[in-house]
């Protein structure tokens, strides 16, 4: 080590310093050059002291820092947070005492996934982990008799193996007026320089989308509601949670508006997971006939709709990573602290819901137990409650690498606000929430928005599908955040999200906006790595 060779020398010196204190003993009569002998002697001994004290501090340092002589061997150590998090369950290095000369690498991995060698040979066979997905997919469960009876279900996993990128498109808001093409619902004044794009706002969004879907290939399309505007599909009194079906009325709805609008190479067969947002309960009323949305899930064996439930989850199985995604109706924000509270958008609106022509049986909603506005708001409350209690037990059992909530409402509204998201996104760790309702394209993330800070949460807004007008005018030349929709691309490390405009009269591609979003840990992760 260094520290021997130094005490050698010391060795050396030392034994030099008692041969010349040899000679001096030996002289018969006073030397003329005797204070020249003791000065060399002092000397001696000085660098002999700075040598043997040179000597213990290299030794130390040596242990210490653990770069001791000798070749480098194979260490086993702690895997870094990235391969912890793509499976590695055991990492080794070359190096020397306790620090490693070499590069980490991965030698086992986390059950089920499996261990793949990526080196030829050396002293430690580097490699990946990766999770085989099963021949044939677990099968989808059948239609239930009644549309809630699925309430909370845990969908069956998603299995994406591939070495690929990972993408996923999000867009909310999106469903125009019957038309061909549809027609935007007009919720604000247009201009001359808006007009343009605003009537016509779902077709350029669903332009981009197609455009983009040919090379960015998404895995499925996250769809965060107010699938049809103005007021869902049918009218007051066609509700029926026992439809047990998609209907004649259904179907139009959803050939018109979706089927016939996003399609193309890269859209085709994607699945969309979803939820219901206001408009689709009916705006201001609340017996419409909300229930297809979830039947519509079943109205083929190919079917791409996915909205089993008003509330479910999902796991996304990717080869080295895993994402559950939660499903969660927030219609709770709309019917607000009675039926008499603002009648022109309350879902259970007492003004809206009893005026003629209104008859008293269009009040119900066979198969749930709303029979009037008071049991509407009613319903809604009990839903929100079983829903957090849900989504706690959910969340905390997630062993995902990410957690990602799907819903309606932006975090900022209230209840659910204060109720959950203030807590729930600390505690557990929410990596990315995503919403709409609000009419534009915006991602909230740490200290870009001062007024609406959710930490290491990130916050996708995108309410700009194009089926209501947008809450800022939009351009002619697509340079605004008025209509769009995300792209998202998701990897063990990090999701990309990536901000794309309806691209104006020119149907130019136009990126507004590009977020990194690292991963959120729960308060209990924090407390263990503490």
């Amino acid at each position: 080590s260094p520290g021997f060779i130094v005490l050698r020398a010391v060795a050396s010196r030392v034994s030099l310093l008692m041969e010349v204190g040899a000679q001096d003993a030996q002289a018969a009569q006073p030397d003329a050059n005797l204070l020249e002998r003791q000065n060399k002697r002092l000397k001696l001994k000085i660098g002999a002291a700075v040598l043997l004290a040179i000597a213990i501090v290299a030794s130390v340092l040596a242990v210490v820092l653990g770069k001791g002589s000798g070749p480098d061997v194979v260490m086993e150590t702690a895997c870094s947070t990235s391969l912890a998090r793509g499976q590695c369950s055991s990492c080794k290095c070359m190096g020397r005492g306790n620090a490693c000369t070499g590069p980490l690498l991965c030698t086992a991995c986390k059950a089920p996934y499996t261990w793949l060698n990526s080196t030829a040979g050396g002293p430690i066979l580097d490699g990946s982990c990766a999770f085989r997905c099963p021949a044939s997919p677990e099968k989808r469960p059948e239609m239930p008799a009644n549309m809630l009876d699925l309430n909370g279900i845990a969908w069956p996993e998603m299995c994406l193996d591939g070495k690929e990128e990972q993408h996923f498109f999000v867009i909310g808001d999106w469903g125009g007026m019957l038309d061909t093409p549809p027609k935007t619902f007009v919720n604000r004044p247009t201009t001359p320089s808006s007009q343009e794009i605003d009537t016509y706002a779902q077709h350029f969004v669903a332009g981009r989308m197609a455009d983009m879907a040919k090379t960015l290939r998404p895995k499925f399309v996250i769809n965060v509601g107010d699938n049809f505007y103005p007021g869902g599909i049918s009218g007051p009194g066609s509700c029926n949670a026992e439809t047990h079906a998609t209907d004649a009325a259904g179907n139009i709805i959803f050939q018109n508006v979706f089927e016939n609008i996003y399609k193309g190479e890269g859209l085709d067969g994607v699945e969309w997971w979803g939820v219901l947002g206001n408009h689709d309960y009916g705006g201001y009323h609340y017996s419409v006939h909300w229930d297809q949305n979830v039947f519509y899930t079943w109205h083929s064996k190919e079917s791409r709709w996915l909205t089993p439930a008003l509330y479910w989850s999902r796991k996304a199985q990717f080869r080295d990573f895993s994402a559950d995604f939660f499903f969660v109706d927030t219609n709770r924000v709309d019917v607000y602290n009675s039926p008499d509270t603002d009648g022109q958008h309350n879902i259970c609106s007492r003004k809206n819901n009893m005026v003629p022509p209104l008859k008293p049986s269009d009040l119900d909603c066979p198969g749930t137990p709303v029979t009037s506005p008071d049991t509407c708001w009613k319903w809604f409350v009990e839903l929100w409650t079983e829903q957090k209690k849900w989504l706690a037990a959910k969340l905390e059992a997630s062993t995902a690498e990410w957690q990602i909530i799907v819903t309606h409402y932006p975090p900022t509204f209230e209840p659910c606000r204060s109720e959950a998201w203030e807590t729930y996104f600390e505690k557990y760790g929410v990596d990315l929430y995503i919403a709409g309702h609000t009419h534009q394209q915006q991602l909230i993330y740490k200290n870009n928005d001062k007024t609406n800070n959710f930490g290491d949460t990130a916050c996708i807004i995108s309410g700009g599908g194009g089926g209501i007008t947008s809450e800022i005018l939009p351009s002619k030349t697509g340079h605004d955040d008025a209509y769009g929709f995300m792209d998202v691309t998701i990897s063990k490390d990090e999701i990309k999200v990536v901000q794309y405009s309806h691209g104006g009269l020119q149907n130019q591609t136009i990126i507004r906006n590009t977020t990194v979003v690292a991963p959120r840990f729960s308060s209990t992760q924090l407390e263990i790595q503490l």
